[in-house]
């Protein structure tokens, strides 16, 4: 209802919108307008850019004690290049240009071009033209994501090696086996335009895409450098790849030869054709087809001199847009939640993470930007991070908007290069943002180790009131390092040392944050090993000054999903977790996928293993470092305080380690360093354990919106089969 309340704010006519004043300058842009018209209501701009030229050359007396408008007649404005912003279209006189939908009209910002046909039907696999080499990774039939063509889950005969001393058999070996895999695909060496095939991998809190190269009789070539970087975390044991290496081949994806099901697609970039399978009832011939082309619909680049300043965005829809990286030799090689391993030159790891990585973009981003606001708009059908805001972001606001259907993260604030965790001086703070009353609903679509929201180094970030459903991994995501970027690089990851990615003798920008009355509900519905919020790494200079989590709700997490509600994972510390609810979120397990079929020709490691050890609570973590206070929770809701001891034994029979400690803290990570025992400095005072919802004040559960959404999702719309 929040949302709706906020959205209402645009349907609202000009006289009440401007009731004290209207504006001397308004400039009006219509998808049927022309950019040789004046930019009166009567005569609009065509382009977002002719008005963005205009407002431009506007002398500095225009904005005495008033805004600029530009505002946006309904329609879809399919967008040739990027609206580019830079600090030259900034409000002046700390006034705004705003650039807002006409009331009670849908201007829609599109980065797609639409497939009018003809449709010809082939054994009912129907196809149509486009220009050639047309490129994207999405496609939409009537509004809705149709699936890339794939094959089936764990497909057999196909084990991935990876052995650089003898790069001839470097690659995914394969043996046929026409008897567990479909005939269409069952031959590689008949699949179509080899290069354009990806082998994707799901395995705990990692994702990766790692193209194909070429293939012959017995391997499939994968494409360099993004298969040696898929491999580069390798077993403390062996220093082979290991579990969070590219050890198994959880689908292959994007080959003609796939598009067996019925909502799949596949384009033939290089002749210039989309082929497409109609779902039951659905007629291609007339439905509105959306191919996303453009990878960026508003970029707005301040620099370290020029901020980029004092401009909203208000009632605008933002959809159809892609992201191309993940098609090129470097793949999709995600070390964390979106952060990925591009390029050359990163060296083997047993810790699980590398150092040196790049961020997924947004499809809307900004960096060295202040006093940007959105507020009511959709972002929708977009194929990276929704919404990016980087180094140098102050004083941003994002509230009252929809974020559905987006491949990676809705929102990203911050980053987690040198220049974020230690930069040299106060410009390049990201600080006081603030997120607020957003709805986030189905993200990381195709990117599933994304968080709903992710903030990376900042001072007093504000995440507050948002509702967050349905995501694969984790809610919300704040904080980068896991200590190893602290002042003192504390080693908060197995096998780890202090100093491992370099010494710092000062702090982390991160001060001052608040994650304040969130609802997050059906998460980890993918991945396991991950929570409804998630932090790492030190949070501030003390508990005092440091992360508050405040009145959140967390529920629905899958039920087999390990993970923990309120997860503080390694080297987090200087955190308060005061008066928030986790309920319906039980005890999951481990899982390291199914155990190779045992008709498989060529079987991959069996590392399950390890399935089905209890893994994770209500609070908890890896290698955390501690400083944490608890107080006024309603955690460890029944019966999964009583089922404790019982989980202890189990863990400790299977695994050794008995890590649920008398309050529910989960350290399946217990660490010893300098003679000290971490996590230290866990403290407790009135939380409420075996409660249920009865027992939580009604004014709580309604400030977090628990009554307007549903706990539970339906089983298949879940991405893996759950274990």
């Amino acid at each position: 209802m929040k949302f709706i309340h906020a959205l209402f704010f645009f349907f609202m006519p000009l006289a009440v919108l401007y009731a004290d004043q209207a504006p001397t300058y308004i400039f009006y842009v219509s998808p049927t307008g022309s950019d040789a018209n004046p930019g009166t209501e009567a005569a609009p701009f065509k382009t977002l850019q002719q008005a963005q030229n205009v407002v431009r050359l506007l002398p500095d007396s225009a904005y005495q004690n008033q805004d600029v408008y530009i505002l946006l007649r309904g329609g879809t404005y399919r967008m040739q290049e990027p609206l580019v912003l830079n600090w030259t279209d900034s409000g002046r006189k700390g006034n705004n240009v705003v650039y807002r939908a006409y009331p009670g009209e849908t201007p829609v910002v599109s980065g797609a071009i639409q497939v009018p046909g003809p449709w010809t039907n082939v054994a009912g696999i129907w196809h149509a033209s486009v220009p050639v080499g047309t490129a994207t990774r999405q496609l939409y039939v009537n509004g809705n994501r149709a699936q890339r063509a794939r094959t089936t889950f764990y497909p057999a005969g196909f084990r991935p090696n990876y052995t650089p001393l003898a790069p001839a058999t470097n690659g995914i070996e394969y043996i046929q086996a026409p008897a567990l895999n479909p005939p269409a695909w069952v031959d590689p060496t008949m699949w179509t335009n080899q290069a354009d095939i990806e082998a994707v991998i799901i395995t705990q809190w990692k994702m990766m895409r790692v193209p194909v190269s070429s293939i012959s009789t017995t391997l499939i070539t994968m494409q360099e450098p993004a298969w040696t970087n898929a491999n580069i975390y390798v077993s403390p044991l062996t220093l082979q790849p290991a579990i969070w290496a590219f050890w198994q081949v959880t689908w292959f994806e994007n080959a003609l030869q796939f598009l067996t099901q019925p909502g799949q697609w596949y384009l033939d970039s290089a002749v210039g054709t989309l082929y497409y399978m109609p779902l039951p009832g659905e007629d291609i011939t007339t439905a509105d087809v959306e191919l996303p082309v453009l990878e960026t619909l508003v970029t707005g680049l301040g620099d370290l001199e020029h901020a980029i300043q004092n401009i909203r965005f208000e009632g605008i829809t933002f959809s159809y847009a892609t992201w191309l990286a993940p098609s090129t030799n470097n793949g999709y090689v995600a070390d964390q939640s979106g952060f990925l391993v591009v390029g050359t030159g990163h060296q083997p790891t047993i810790i699980g993470h590398d150092p040196n990585l790049v961020p997924t973009p947004g499809n809307l981003q900004f960096s060295y930007a202040h006093e940007i606001v959105f507020t009511g708009n959709i972002f929708q059908h977009l194929g990276a991070v929704g919404l990016q805001f980087d180094t140098g972001s102050q004083n941003n606001r994002v509230e009252g908007n929809l974020f559905t259907d987006i491949s990676s993260a809705a929102m990203e604030f911050g980053g987690i290069s040198s220049i974020d965790h230690h930069p040299t001086t106060p410009g390049q703070l990201v600080k006081n943002n603030l997120i607020k009353n957003n709805l986030v609903n189905n993200v990381a679509v195709d990117y599933v180790d994304a968080a709903g929201i992710f903030v990376g180094f900042s001072q007093k970030t504000t995440i507050s009131h948002n509702t967050i459903t349905n995501v694969p991994w984790s809610g919300i995501a704040m904080g980068w390092g896991w200590g190893l970027w602290d002042r003192g690089s504390f080693p908060g990851l197995p096998h780890a040392y202090s100093g491992e990615w370099g010494a710092y003798n000062t702090l982390t920008p991160n001060e001052g944050c608040l994650i304040h009355k969130n609802r997050i509900d059906s998460f980890l519905n993918t991945l396991w090993d991950g929570g409804a919020i998630y932090t790492t790494g030190r949070q501030g200079p003390s508990k005092e000054k440091g992360l508050l989590i405040k009145g959140n709700v967390a529920s629905g997490k899958r039920p087999a999903g390990g993970g923990n509600a309120f997860y503080t994972d390694g080297g987090s510390r200087c955190i308060r977790v005061e008066e928030n609810v986790s309920f319906n979120n039980p005890i999951g397990i481990t899982y390291f996928g199914p155990p190779p079929n045992p008709m498989d020709p060529l079987p991959y490691p069996d590392y399950s293993i390890g399935n089905g050890v209890p893994y994770g609570c209500d609070t908890g973590g890896c290698v955390t470092f501690g400083d944490i206070h608890y107080e006024g929770n309603y955690i460890l809701q029944t019966p999964m305080q009583s089922n404790i001891p019982y989980y202890n034994f189990i863990n400790h029979t299977l695994a050794g380690v008995a890590p649920y400690s008398y309050h529910g803290f989960f350290a399946i990570c217990t660490f010893t360093y300098d003679g000290i025992s971490y996590p230290k400095d866990l403290t407790y005072k009135n939380n409420h354990p075996r409660f249920s919802l009865r027992d939580v004040p009604a004014k709580l559960l309604k400030e977090a919106g628990v009554q307007e959404r549903p706990s539970t999702i339906p089983a298949e719309l879940w991405i893996l089969p759950s274990p």
